[in-house]
């Protein structure tokens, strides 16, 4: 199914995909096409595919909860803290 096959991974359930952003949940749910979403067609079929086979099922987590942070950004020491135990 993707690179981890490629390394001989396997794995048989779903990834949450955790998203602060309701848009993105909504594309990705939603087989509409949308006009100013051209840009991204491709990835967005991909990504639609595998929603609708219960590949990937994207979750909305607010943006002051996201663990991703603490990879991406400086955080304050209660942030990492918080963060850290959930990595």
């Amino acid at each position: 199914m993707g690179s981890h096959t490629e390394i001989g991974y396997t794995f048989d359930g779903s990834f949450t995909l955790f998203m602060d952003n309701n848009s993105a949940i909504s594309v990705a749910k939603n087989p509409t096409h949308h006009s100013k979403m051209k840009h991204v067609d491709l990835r967005l079929h991909w990504l639609r595919d595998m929603v609708e086979s219960g590949y990937i099922s994207p979750v909305r987590l607010s943006t002051h909860d996201m663990p991703a942070d603490l990879l991406t950004k400086a955080l304050p020491r209660v942030k990492v803290q918080q963060f850290r135990g959930l990595m």
